[in-house]
């Protein structure tokens, strides 16, 4: 392997391990309301059957409301828990602190979403599992209801929103073309607008089922071989020039898809452009864009970047207009439950069932 393709692995790695222990850290740290709210997600979820898609505008989400999932939506109803079935949450238990609420939202929601979404949950896809659990009131009051779904968090737990019900959807993590992913020390963050600090800007963005319509195609011997010239192709065709992107101090990159998010039906990867701190311990903050055309110059910086700010508190959704909240993208490209990809020039998508064989 040579060293142009060692970088890259090194870097895609560095930004894959950082987004899982930041969404990670995210997953069932929110509840539905204010902390001074009575009634909890109750009144909206009553009854609601698994595939209950759910949206709200406000950062409290005192205006939550159900919606059909074809529409931008921010969290998807996987199953309904009834905790008052555990005698440690009986009607004399002290309302769980934060801790105590990741641990109950893994132990019941986690494996049960998936069998719920027929194993269609890309592990390192867009999705991830949640929970929306009582408010202390309502607790107080002896509610014992959490519900379980799944939802698009960026790495500081701003939700973004969703369009299609997750088992019909390619899960793949990417964001549109022309989009950069903010940094936050050495680690890649919520998308900002280019002219900010950066861990990398999405120059292409590569369907691998219209290529590899029958078989999942061996990351190394396969994809890397396709997504070498697919993405040195779209990053010169973006950057204006076969040369544009080196001579401002960047390498061209990709994601890869392993078997299992293969088998969730994840199929399309990004190409970006991104470089390493100079000590080689982490990815170096980049500001202005590589795109043709685009106003001021590139700088790269040979500290880390300074922790990013979140946009809105965890739970609440990004500003509308806000860097990765547009949704055409969803909109053009979804995978029915039957494992067909429509929308886009994509081959068909095979089964889950069949992995991809």
């Amino acid at each position: 392997m040579d060293h142009t393709q060692s970088t890259r692995r090194v870097m895609a790695g560095a930004f894959a391990g950082a987004l899982l222990i930041l969404v990670a850290s995210t997953a069932f740290g929110w509840k539905l309301g204010s902390s001074g709210a009575g009634a909890g997600p109750g009144h909206v979820l009553a009854d609601a059957p698994p595939g209950t898609c759910l949206n709200w505008t406000k950062a409290d989400a005192s205006d939550v409301s159900k919606v059909g999932c074809e529409k931008p939506h921010l969290f998807e109803l996987t199953l309904t828990a009834d905790l008052s079935t555990d005698p440690n949450f009986g009607d004399d238990a002290a309302f769980p602190d934060e801790p105590r609420w990741n641990q109950i939202g893994q132990s019941w929601c986690a494996e049960k979403s998936v069998e719920a979404l027929e194993g269609r949950l890309d592990p390192a896809g867009r999705l991830s599992v949640s929970a929306l659990k009582p408010t202390k009131n309502s607790w107080d009051d002896g509610d014992r209801k959490l519900w379980c779904g799944v939802q698009a968090a960026g790495p500081s737990g701003v939700l973004y929103p969703i369009v299609g019900s997750a088992k019909a959807i390619d899960q793949s993590n990417v964001h549109s073309v022309g989009t950069c992913v903010g940094i936050s020390g050495r680690a890649v963050a919520d998308p900002v607008t280019c002219d900010k600090a950066h861990a990398y800007e999405v120059v292409g963005v590569v369907d691998l089922g219209a290529h590899f319509p029958s078989e999942y195609p061996d990351e190394r011997a396969k994809q890397d071989t396709l997504l070498g010239v697919q993405c040195s192709k779209l990053a010169a065709e973006y950057a204006g020039g076969p040369n544009a992107v080196e001579q401002k101090g960047l390498t061209v990159y990709w994601d890869t898809r392993k078997q299992d998010s293969w088998m969730a039906g994840s199929r399309r990867v990004v190409c970006k452009v991104g470089t390493e701190l100079p000590d080689k311990s982490g990815l170096a903050p980049i500001s202005g864009s590589v795109k043709a055309g685009a106003p001021g110059k590139v700088d790269i910086g040979k500290e880390p970047a300074l922790a990013q700010v979140p946009v809105a508190p965890p739970g609440a959704p990004a500003p509308p207009g806000a860097p990765g909240t547009d949704v055409t993208d969803q909109l053009d490209v979804s995978v029915d439950q039957q494992g067909g990809e429509h929308g886009g020039p994509g081959g068909s998508t095979p089964p889950t069932s069949q992995g991809g064989g």
